[in-house]
């Protein structure tokens, strides 16, 4: 018992450490946009976040799960086949996640028994059977012959376990943060409370649990899920202490746990889901404006090139929101844009990216492309032709179809983003 709570501690103590790690990963996107007059190419440079705090009623997943499972105890190594040993078991499980990479989780597995027991001791007399009563009474006649002198019986009974885990997303821990990610694993460690149900009433003991959960990604929402998991039991919750021996102190030495083990398929569902986001660290955008050469169309030169960079908050953040596959801009942003407009033109100097985005979820990558360009280009003709905005000031871009940019609701993803950018 004491190496199981070594490993426990020794496991909880490499957490914090596994997290903190992750601070100093970052990855750079490069997206190029090539239009007639211009090709911006823009360098984003992101930090994975290690912790997403989020409200207690956020990110719930519940999983249900079925699959084989075994009790091992004293004398269940000695069936013919191992197969005799295994029962179907149900598993469910209610898991709270604090951030991505870690999570708590509180559930129940049910199972049965279907092992044996020794019924005589060495001299033939009845064995004495220490706390619970798992007996049926059924000789077990394939056992190999060395254990004639112990008459072998069958042991069946109902047993459930209620257990409180530690969750560990290792995929997130060392590769980062990604929402899409197709497959996740998870290692969990806990404790738990064993009932086992006799015929005098319940039976009561503690079990450390620890596996692993594998999970298969189908949408935002659901995940397959095959978990393993194994779990060490105290030595007499099978009614069994030992082998019976012919001394005591060969009975002390023999002393061991049990053990209970399976494996489950199943599916998980998020409740609430909430995701987290990229910390932005810096974004740099190289414009290139271009002309062509002696009226060819195919020969083209650097006539200017900008550097500038957008801070990570910016003096202004304006947001305009379009219908569904629509670009057309409502009267309602009409008036936003025009309030938008006059903030513009109080702050001489300084030059704003017009970036147009769609819903991903809504349409084809390339229409979405084509209404993130329209979008952004409506609301540039706007504050120009409308507002009386400086073009010179205003940079156009799009970026196509996107993920549930604010608030999880895919209606704000169809917007245009105007931001300042500091030269």
């Amino acid at each position: 018992m004491k190496r199981i709570f070594f490993w426990l501690v020794l496991v909880l103590s490499l957490i914090p450490g596994m997290l903190f790690a992750q601070k100093d990963k970052t990855k750079t996107i490069v997206e190029e946009t090539v239009t007639d007059s211009v090709t911006i190419i823009t360098t984003t440079v992101v930090e994975k976040e290690a912790f997403f705090t989020n409200g207690f009623w956020h990110n719930w997943e519940l999983s249900v799960g079925l699959g084989p499972h075994a009790y091992v105890g004293e004398n269940d190594y000695k069936v013919k086949h191992y197969y005799e040993l295994v029962a179907p078991a149900i598993d469910v499980l209610l898991t709270k996640w604090a951030s991505p990479s870690i999570a708590i989780s509180f559930g129940t597995t049910i199972s049965k028994f279907k092992g044996l027991y020794q019924s005589k001791d060495n001299d033939g007399s009845t064995l004495t059977w220490y706390q619970a009563n798992y007996k049926t009474d059924e000789f077990y006649y394939d056992a190999d012959p060395i254990w004639a002198y112990q008459q072998l019986k069958r042991q069946k009974a109902l047993y459930m376990e209620l257990y409180a885990l530690a969750h560990v997303d290792l995929r997130s821990v060392f590769g980062g943060y990604d929402p899409s990610r197709f497959y996740t694993i998870n290692m969990f460690i806990g404790g738990g409370l064993m009932l086992g149900f006799d015929k005098g009433g319940t039976v009561m003991s503690g079990a450390f649990n620890t596996g692993f959960i594998n999970k298969f990604r189908l949408n935002d929402y659901w995940r397959i899920m095959l978990a393993v998991r194994g779990a060490l039991v105290a030595d007499d919750f099978d009614g069994e202490m030992y082998v019976a021996e012919p001394s005591m102190a060969h009975r002390e030495k023999n002393y061991k746990m049990d053990v209970d083990f399976g494996i489950t398929a199943g599916i998980s569902v998020f409740i609430d889901k909430q995701r987290s986001q990229w910390t932005p660290a810096s974004r740099t955008t190289e414009i290139v404006h271009r002309s062509d050469l002696g009226g060819t169309t195919d020969t083209i030169v650097i006539r200017e090139v900008d550097t500038i960079t957008k801070v990570q908050i910016p003096q202004f953040w304006f947001h305009i929101v379009f219908q569904v596959d629509k670009w057309d801009i409502s009267n309602k942003e009409k008036v936003n844009l025009r309030a938008i407009a006059d903030a513009i033109k109080s702050t001489p100097g300084v030059r704003y990216l017009v970036c147009g985005y769609a819903d991903m979820q809504t349409a084809s990558p390339e229409h979405n492309m084509m209404l993130s360009q329209k979008r952004s280009k409506a609301v540039f003709d706007f504050l120009v032709d409308e507002c009386g905005v400086d073009p010179e000031i205003l940079v156009l871009d799009y970026k196509g179809g996107v993920d549930y940019m604010f608030y999880q609701e895919k209606e704000l993803s169809r917007c245009v983003l105007i931001t300042t950018i500091v030269e």
